[in-house]
């Protein structure tokens, strides 16, 4: 998932927030309560209700990334709804630019939507699950405990057809998700600029030498964590090096992640190009709908910033004559 600068505001609030004590930051834990000012659409949820499951979703308007999925979202929700999903969208903007998006015919926002109460709900999810990206999601079951988070696009409809089917491997889930604090840790220490995140970053590399996909989560992590300034390409790379010998052939993830890298080194034409090749690999028609979204993400950055440098180069005119 992108980190999304146009949508900054937002995302750089979440990042500045603390973890609220005593609520879950890992698969299994309890969900936080849903602490909303307004809801702007459909009827007010209680996650630990035990009624429902509940799928969370942080997005905003703002965010193309958003605005792509927001079909899924609702096709979810009409597919599921006789079995007890509840699809609620949560955004951080001004209710008012919510509710005027929401409205247009072309938004298709076919699920439940609020407004965070000063970004409280996404410090109780976002931040304690060491998510800085939109948009982002989350599942909470009938027990009203976090069972699956990620990106609405990937894996969404697996884990809530393999939950609703009682086939849905907590365990399992549970062990995986302690890969990604592991990785949140490494990226606090990375952020103060603690001696400490080398050792345990060459850990992190040393203890996926034999995945694939967590290798390209490693370094795509640690690439996209635009809020640090101590990001460390070169272990990025090394991990990436290890995912392409590892890859049958130059697979699709592994491009795309290099292509991220790039981009983010500032060579944002060749991080494209090498993203756009990574589509060309894919061969399930759901990731490369997923790589495709990401080069969008990577293309409207650059056309923002494109647009700012502009801004920032063009001449101040001359002001104008005061009336004699």
């Amino acid at each position: 998932m992108m980190t999304l600068k146009h949508a900054g505001l937002i995302v750089g609030a979440i990042a500045c927030l603390a973890p609220a004590d005593g609520f879950a930051d890992k698969i299994g834990d309890p969900a936080a309560p849903l602490e909303i000012v307004e809801w702007i659409k459909g009827n007010p949820v209680d996650v630990s209700d035990g009624k429902n499951v509940y799928v969370v979703a942080f997005w905003a308007a703002l965010s193309p990334a958003s605005r792509a999925c927001l079909p899924k979202l609702g096709a979810l929700q009409t597919k599921l709804k006789d079995k007890g999903v509840v699809v609620v969208g949560i955004s951080d903007e001004p209710v008012n630019r919510i509710r005027e998006f929401i409205g247009m015919p072309e938004a298709q926002v076919e699920f439940s939507v609020a407004a965070d109460d000063q970004r409280k709900t996404a410090r109780n999810y976002m931040v304690a699950y060491g998510q800085n990206g939109i948009p982002y999601a989350f599942i909470v079951g009938r027990d009203g405990k976090v069972l699956w988070h990620g990106h609405p696009m990937t894996g969404l409809d697996k884990a809530l057809d393999e939950i609703l089917g009682g086939r849905y491997n907590l365990p399992r889930a549970i062990k995986l998700d302690a890969v990604r604090a592991e990785v949140n840790d490494y990226q606090a220490l990375a952020r103060k600029g603690d001696p400490k995140a080398l050792e345990l970053g060459r850990k992190l590399l040393a203890a996926r030498t034999n995945s694939v996909p967590q290798l390209c989560d490693l370094a795509y992590r640690i690439v996209t964590d635009v809020h640090s300034t101590n990001r460390d390409f070169v272990l990025a790379g090394q991990a990436l090096d290890i995912a392409q010998r590892l890859a049958s052939s130059n697979a699709a993830p592994v491009m795309l992640t290099r292509g991220v890298m790039l981009f983010e080194q500032g060579k944002q034409d060749e991080g494209i190009a090498l993203a756009k090749q990574a589509i060309e690999l894919a061969k399930d028609p759901k990731e490369k709908a997923a790589l495709e979204l990401r080069v969008r993400v990577m293309e409207g950055r650059r056309e923002a910033e494109s647009r700012n440098r502009q801004r920032r180069d063009r001449p101040p005119q001359s002001p104008l004559p005061l009336d004699p």
